[in-house]
């Protein structure tokens, strides 16, 4: 079983004492330690440690029937065995708190939005797995059943993704909504009784907008109530605009592409997009999930190709000549720093890790070489940003 059920739990990772911890309380305080020995626990006088060998990857489950939602962390041991850590209603720091640990012992991890994290992935964001691990990377045909896709947009590329909202906050939100209304009538029947004032009509409505603005505060700090996220993604920076019960759009959060950390798809369709710190999931055919899954990477790589395309066009260059002035020692080929060289002069604004994603894109033969023929192939292809988005 889980050493205690909690509802806030404090993470630090410490690079000088080379361990990960996290505090948490509720009756007892639990601190967590993971270094270089182990996984290592303590509620009161209580203590309990697990070697670093004997522990085989880690994973969160949703409990079942169990409302609020409750979730629990799960270590697997040496003789296959999943052993109960921590019963959590903190969802995201309970998937922080497995991150840690998981980093720091290098294990292998399952959440259950379905993202799933190799041990030579801790760390990486999405350019550095596509630069360093682009089998990983399926590009699955488009089902013709998928009612949504990306468009161009200036310098970027979004799409409209089907992400729904928590269906036990939708449920208390409405539930709490008609509940308010009931109160608001009641209270204008009572105030109006012989005497019609409809300026008492004020509390049908006073109630109501209590209620949702207690909700809106509550959704800005989980997001359960958010749904059809507009997926905005430039060569530099990635967007996302929810829609409060799927109507409202809210603000949108922008982050740095580096913040971008994973997308993932699970067996069971469910896809995961996990940008600035927080997760966003949804419900999927598996074969949609997996195509969205390659088809970010495509759109990503397509935007690194259209940053070259628009400096050679402002350039007025033909695509010989650009090849030709990329080429500095003329032997027919681009190598790699031949090629960041290129991006570097022209101000076209690529990180190093994106340099080595673009290489791998257009070297269609593995040679480390871009021959005259990859080139053109790449940089004449018109990209077809024709995906049907439902509004």
């Amino acid at each position: 079983m889980g050493w205690l059920q909690s509802t806030a739990i404090d993470l630090s990772d410490s690079s000088v004492g080379g361990s990960f911890s996290g505090k948490s309380c509720i009756s007892s305080e639990m601190e967590l330690t993971a270094d270089d020995s182990g996984l290592h626990f303590k509620v009161g006088v209580a203590e309990k440690m697990y070697e670093k060998d004997s522990i085989q990857a880690l994973r969160t489950i949703r409990e079942n029937n169990n409302l609020p939602a409750l979730w629990t962390l799960q270590l697997k041991l040496d003789n296959d065995e999943w052993v109960d850590i921590l019963e959590s209603y903190d969802e995201n720091s309970l998937l922080n708190m497995m991150n840690g640990i998981a980093a720091k012992l290098l294990l292998p991890l399952k959440e259950h939005t379905g993202r799933l994290v190799r041990r030579d992935e801790h760390g990486m964001g999405v350019v550095e797995q596509l630069a360093r691990y682009p089998d990983r990377w399926p590009r699955p045909e488009r089902l013709p059943s998928i009612q949504f896709g990306f468009r161009k947009g200036v310098n970027s590329v979004y799409t409209t993704i089907p992400t729904r909202s928590t269906q036990s906050a939708l449920a208390f939100f409405w539930v709490s909504l008609m509940f308010s209304f009931g109160i608001g009538i009641s209270m204008w029947y009572l105030r109006t009784i012989g005497d019609k004032d409809y300026n008492q009509l004020i509390w049908v409505f006073l109630f109501p907008v209590l209620t949702i603005a207690y909700w809106l505060i509550f959704n800005s700090n989980t997001g359960q109530l958010e749904s059809r996220h507009r997926l905005n993604i430039s060569a530099t920076n990635i967007s996302l605009q929810a829609k409060f019960l799927g109507i409202i759009p809210l603000k949108s959060k922008i982050w740095n592409l580096d913040d971008f950390v994973d997308i993932d798809a699970d067996e069971n369709g469910r896809l995961t997009l996990f940008v600035g710190g927080r997760r966003y999931s949804m419900k999927m055919h598996r074969r949609e999930a997996e195509w969205f899954v390659g088809e970010v990477a495509t759109q990503m790589e397509q935007l690194m190709v259209d940053r070259i395309n628009d400096a050679r066009e402002s350039m007025n260059l033909e695509l010989k000549e650009a090849f030709k002035k990329f080429d500095s020692n003329n032997d027919g080929n681009l190598s790699t720093e031949e090629l960041e060289a290129a991006i570097e002069e022209f101000g076209i604004g690529l990180s190093k890790l994106q340099m080595k994603v673009l290489m791998r894109d257009i070297d269609k033969d593995s040679d480390g070489k871009i021959d005259y023929n990859e080139f053109v192939d790449r940089f004449s292809s018109i990209d077809s940003n024709e995906g049907t988005e439902e509004e």
